[in-house]
């Protein structure tokens, strides 16, 4: 018998984790209407150059108002409610039902050893985050030697 749901969570929360995975809704969308806010005003203002100084002012204030807000996908997974739980369960099933393993910790250790696998789950935790859960990935610049 495959993985439980529960199992499934920490496993996902496992690799979201290692892979820094993060989400957000509210703040993305409340710092794109500040900067249009910021580039409208301008623009009342100051015609086209207002617009441009306007949009850049708004948006560098929504950058620094919501810094950091964004949710560490291993918390979203832990505190889903059963009914997310069963649609989870349903969404992995295909992939974790072509494994074997039953046992949580080999079915960790094949995440770590198998490439494979782990795109897969990734792929398929990104579809459920946007489609099932309306979330927004954030990726992760610091990961590429960006700075925030």
């Amino acid at each position: 018998m495959p993985i439980s749901a529960e199992e499934l969570v920490r496993l996902l929360a496992i690799l979201a984790e290692e892979e820094n995975m993060k989400v957000t809704v509210k703040e993305t969308l409340k710092g794109g209407a500040i900067a249009g806010a910021g580039a409208v005003i301008g623009g009342m203002c100051g015609g086209p150059m207002g617009l441009a100084v306007g949009g850049a002012l708004g948006g560098a204030y929504a950058r620094w108002r919501y810094k950091g807000k964004h949710d560490v996908v291993a918390d979203v997974l832990r505190g889903l409610e059963e009914k997310q739980l069963e649609e989870l369960r349903e969404q992995f099933k295909d992939i974790v039902e072509d494994y074997p393993e039953d046992d949580f910790m080999m079915m960790t250790r094949r995440l770590n050893e198998d490439g494979e696998l782990r795109e897969r789950l990734r792929l398929k935790l990104k579809s459920f985050l946007t489609d099932t859960l309306k979330r927004i990935l954030v990726e992760e610049y610091k990961q590429r030697g960006k700075a925030d």
